[in-house]
């Protein structure tokens, strides 16, 4: 039984660990794919907005030897382009972003900035964009993030001579470094990828937990399948192994008398037959259960009295129940009629009729009643005695199933009645249940759902 439990659990497990492995795929990808498309949409904001933060006055001359790559102009009169004092030409659209200006030497030659920082600031963050391997990095200056860009320009100056009137057009090559705080952007890019990891964790547990109800329902009936089907065979096996062992020893006492006559052995031979009878019946009731439990037998279904069907099932069990001085009260409803099939609704009859004359004592009483609740037609079987202890109820329709072996024993019977009769019932689309008190009574109730109202 151990190993068979272990072996349950070993399914519950596996079952909940694949519904965790295709769960957890499937809300990964999702949350992998919300946060790649959000962190790509972030990043090519800030790339527009990088390309975005160049110098306002761009000349496009293409095709001229001074043009090389892009261009920055600026007019400064007589005077070459300071670091101090510029125009500043940043659009505002670019975002929190500056540009620097830096010869082939590394020197500052122009700032392009609306932000209040001090010239040590952009010179340091000028030089670690020239230190970095890649053109386009991101460095972290104050607690600020910074995205950058390092590219070629060409700068071309006109300088006008005022004696002579002629004008000078200067080039000269340099860096230009665009730079743009991507701060708020990696910081959402953080919190999402916070958020949706403690929504995974959150939503994993909740699953886990849910699949871990749900596998034990999916398991519990196999269980109980198979705990139902282990007592089964282990109750079969008694049952058979008395009337077997009966038998056995019987044959061996005329075996051993076998030089007596037949007459002088009557009661052996007597005894096999009963047990030989008692196995037959045994073997019957087993065949018919099976029959109704795992197949569905036609049913001949038509309208027929009930009344007078319960009626004639508690004749039957009058001269059992006279043998034992108990007293049978009917408080039937007459005329009522119900549409089922007939035959299996007199065997569950005959079944809770049979079972309140076997377990009330001498001199007990039996109550029969017959009646219509609105739609349901309710059949009852109250019976005097000992009752059922409230632990044995759940277990009363099991096979072979006996509150009180010894007493059951004596009782006769093979344990199967009521499992039968629990059957037929289901068969049938009725219900059956049982109420008993202890000491007092025991009570079992047969409802059958009708298309009309009382």
């Amino acid at each position: 039984m151990k190993g068979i439990k272990t072996m349950f659990k070993r399914i519950r497990n596996r079952i909940l660990l694949l519904n965790m492995v295709m769960v957890s795929s499937v809300v990964i990808f999702a949350f992998a794919v919300i946060f790649t498309t959000t962190y790509t949409r972030v990043r090519n904001e800030n790339n527009d907005k990088l390309q975005f933060a160049r110098p306002a006055q761009h000349l496009p001359f293409s095709g001229t030897p001074f043009m090389p790559g892009g261009v920055i102009y600026s007019e400064s009169g007589m005077q070459r382009t300071e670091v101090a004092g510029m125009v500043r030409r940043i659009s505002p659209d670019a975002g929190m972003s500056f540009s620097v200006f830096l010869n082939l030497q590394n020197e500052i030659v122009e700032i392009d900035s609306m932000l209040d920082m001090d010239y040590e600031t952009y010179s340091v963050m000028a030089s670690k964009a020239l230190e970095a391997k890649n053109g386009s990095a991101t460095m972290n200056v104050d607690g600020r993030r910074w995205q950058f860009m390092v590219s070629p320009i060409t700068s071309i100056s006109r300088e006008i001579h005022e004696a002579t009137a002629t004008i000078f057009i200067m080039t000269e090559e340099l860096n230009h470094i665009r730079f743009l705080d991507v701060t708020d952007s990696y910081r959402t890019i953080r919190s999402l990828a916070i958020m949706l990891s403690g929504l995974l964790l959150a939503i994993l547990a909740v699953f886990f937990f849910i699949s871990r109800y749900f596998s034990n329902r999916a398991i519990r009936p196999m269980e109980e399948a198979w705990e139902k089907q282990s007592r089964f065979i282990t109750d079969a096996s008694h049952e058979l192994k008395t009337p077997l062992s009966v038998i056995n020893a019987n044959c061996g006492v005329l075996y051993a008398g076998k030089e007596d006559t037949v007459g002088s052995q009557l009661k052996w031979v007597d005894s096999i037959m009963r047990a030989a009878d008692r196995i037959a019946g045994l073997v019957s009731s087993m065949l018919s259960l099976a029959s109704l439990e795992d197949t569905h037998p036609e049913l001949q279904c038509y309208s027929f009295d009930l009344s007078g069907v319960m009626t004639d099932a508690i004749d039957e069990i009058e001269a059992p129940a006279l043998e034992k001085g108990l007293t049978i009260y009917r408080e039937l409803e007459s005329g009522i009629e119900i549409e089922s099939d007939r035959e299996h609704v007199r065997k569950v009859l005959s079944i809770l009729l049979d079972n309140a004359v076997k377990y009330t004592d001498n001199g007990g009483e039996i109550v029969v009643s017959l009646s219509r609740e609105n739609r349901n037609v309710i059949c009852t079987v109250r019976n005097t005695g000992e009752g059922i202890p409230a632990e044995d109820l759940p277990r009363l329709f099991d096979r072979f199933y006996r509150g009180d072996p010894a007493r059951s024993s004596a009782t006769g019977g093979y344990g199967l009645g009521l499992s039968i009769a629990k059957a037929i019932a289901n068969q049938l689309d009725a219900s059956i249940t049982v109420e008993s008190v202890s000491g007092e009574y025991t009570e079992f109730i047969l409802s059958f759902e009708t298309d009309t109202y009382a």
